[in-house]
């Protein structure tokens, strides 16, 4: 008993921080975010990612966002939009018109 109580004390003080590390650490797949945007948009003529994730207090949760710019149409015509998007899962947050 003493030693499957030891075995289980070892793991989770090892298996815990590092499982919580690789979750604060994970990789931003602006890839992803980017073919979302294409998805929703035809005729992206510009797009530019704040790679800083930044923390925001979003419906009381401390949340981690990429902001960013989205040009559509050709230039003198062109419609400007800001997005935040997830940076771990590429979802598409919010549009809004500049």
């Amino acid at each position: 008993m003493k030693r499957n109580l030891l075995i289980f004390t070892l793991l989770s003080v090892t298996v815990i921080p590092i499982v919580v590390w690789l979750l604060l650490h994970r990789r931003v797949d602006t890839k992803k975010i980017v073919d979302n945007l294409h998805l929703q948009f035809e005729d992206i003529t510009f797009i530019s990612l704040d790679y800083q994730a930044d923390g925001q207090n979003r419906f009381g949760l401390n949340t981690n966002t990429i902001s960013g710019v989205l040009h559509v149409g050709s230039e003198p015509d062109a419609v400007k939009y800001n997005f935040l998007a997830d940076p771990y899962t590429a979802e598409i947050m919010e549009i809004t018109v500049q």
